[in-house]
C-alpha cells in the first residue's frame, strides 16, 4: 500500500462570532485540508489550521509546506507506517508540526479505511461511545460570558473553559461571572494563553481559586517553564501547559522540570495522531496528567480527535476538541452535533465522516 498523490486545499468558513482569546482574534477557519490517495485509488482526508499570533506561521505558509515539500516527500510511503511517515517528514522540514498533523491525519484515515475499520478500532479500540466535550467562553464582558456559560451548560455541557489573559481586572470579573450562572456543579478550567508574567499571574490566580478551578492553562510566555515551577509551588490550582508542548521533548522537559500538572495535547499542535499518543503515553508513565485540546477544528479534524480519544486511556476529563457549532458551515455532507454536552464516536470506516464536494469547493480559496 503506497501513497501515490496528495492535495493541500485552504478553506475559509466564517465563525458565527468573533472568537477573542489572548493572543489575538479569529473571524473565519485558518485550516487546511489534506486529500492522500493511495494505490488502489482508495482517498483518506486530514485536516489542520493556524494561528499566525499563537503558533507563528499563516494559512498560507501551512498551505506551501504541505503543497511544496511535505506531500510530495511522502509520495511512495505506506500509510500503515506512521513512525516512517514522520521521519520522512522530520528529514525534509523541522518544526512545521501542524503541517505534519494534516498527513499525519490522512494517512490515518487511509490506512483504516483500507482495513474496512473505524479509526478508533486501528488505534486499538475504544473505552467510550461517546466523548465529554467542554463548552468554551472567550474574552467577553463578565455579563456576557455569564450568559454564555450559562447557556452551555442548559445544554448539556458539565465542564466549560474560560479565557483569560488579556486584562487582569477583567478576567477576575469574567470567571467570577460565569461561576456565579453557571453554580458549582460544572466545571471551570481557565487558560490564559501565555497572557501573564509571572507576579500578575500570582496575583490573579490567587483571587480566582476562590472560584475552584479544576486547572489553570499556560498562564505565563511558553518558555518560561522555570516560571511555570514557580508559580506551581505557590498555587493550591493545579497549571495545565499548552503552548510550551508541541512534541514529546518539550512534555519530557515539562515533565522533568515540574512545570505543570497536566499537559493539553493538541492534533494539530504536535504534528498528528502519533506523535499525539506518544506524549500521552509518556504523560501516564510519569504521572502526569493529559487531556486532548483542539483548534476550533470543523468535522474531519473532530472525528479524529474522537477516535483518538476512545482509543488512548491516558486522555483524562472532558476534550475540549472541535469548532462544532461555531462555524456557519462545516465541509462534510453530515455535520457532527453535539447531544447533551458530548459527541458520538463514529463507528464508519476511517475517522467515519464523508467529505462534501460541494462544500469544499464553496469555501476553498486557492
Amino acid at each position: 500500500m503506497k501513497i501515490t498523490a496528495g492535495e493541500a486545499i485552504p478553506i475559509r468558513i466564517p465563525l458565527t462570532k468573533p472568537f477573542e482569546i489572548a493572543s489575538g482574534r479569529l473571524t473565519h477557519s485558518n485550516h487546511v485540508l489534506v486529500r492522500l490517495t493511495d494505490d488502489a485509488g482508495r482517498v483518506g482526508w486530514g485536516e489542520t489550521t493556524t494561528f499566525l499570533e499563537v503558533y507563528g506561521y499563516d494559512q498560507g505558509a501551512l498551505q506551501r509546506m504541505l503543497a511544496d515539500y511535505l506531500i510530495p516527500g511522502v509520495i511512495g510511503l505506506d500509510p500503515r507506517d506512521p513512525e516512517a511517515l514522520h521521519a520522512r517528514m522530520e528529514r525534509i522540514a523541522p518544526f512545521n508540526r501542524m503541517a505534519k498533523a494534516g498527513i499525519d491525519l490522512a494517512a490515518h484515515d487511509l490506512a483504516a479505511r483500507a482495513e474496512g475499520l473505524p479509526l478508533h478500532a486501528l488505534l486499538g479500540g475504544r473505552r467510550a461511545d461517546r466523548v465529554p466535550l467542554i463548552g468554551v467562553v472567550d474574552i467577553l464582558p463578565p455579563e456576557a460570558a455569564a450568559r454564555s456559560a450559562a447557556g452551555q451548560a442548559a445544554q448539556g455541557f458539565r465542564t466549560i473553559k474560560i479565557k483569560i489573559g488579556r486584562d487582569a481586572d477583567a478576567d477576575i470579573r469574567r470567571v467570577e461571572s460565569v461561576r456565579a450562572a453557571v453554580g458549582g456543579e460544572v466545571g471551570l478550567r481557565v487558560d490564559g494563553n501565555c497572557g501573564y508574567d509571572r507576579d500578575t499571574a500570582l496575583a490573579v490566580i490567587s483571587r480566582m481559586e476562590a472560584c475552584r478551578l479544576e486547572w489553570i492553562e499556560q498562564p505565563l510566555p511558553r518558555w518560561d517553564l522555570e516560571g511555570m515551577a514557580w508559580l506551581g509551588r505557590r498555587v493550591k490550582t493545579p497549571l495545565a501547559a499548552d503552548e510550551s508542548v508541541a512534541s514529546i521533548h518539550d512534555a519530557e522537559r515539562v515533565i522533568a522540570m515540574g512545570a505543570a500538572a497536566v499537559i493539553n495535547i493538541k492534533l494539530p499542535k504536535c504534528g498528528g495522531i502519533f506523535p499525539c499518543r506518544r506524549i500521552a503515553a509518556r504523560c501516564r508513565e510519569a504521572g502526569v496528567s493529559c487531556f486532548l485540546g483542539g483548534c476550533l477544528e470543523t468535522s474531519p479534524g473532530t472525528a479524529a480527535g474522537l477516535h483518538v480519544y476512545a482509543a488512548t486511556p491516558a486522555l483524562e476529563s472532558a476534550v475540549e476538541i472541535g469548532g462544532i457549532g461555531l462555524y456557519v458551515d462545516d465541509v462534510v455532507s453530515s455535520p457532527l452535533v453535539a447531544v447533551n454536552g458530548a459527541l458520538a464516536v463514529p463507528d464508519s470506516p476511517g475517522i467515519g465522516v464523508a467529505i462534501d464536494a460541494a462544500r469544499v469547493a464553496r469555501y476553498r480559496i486557492a
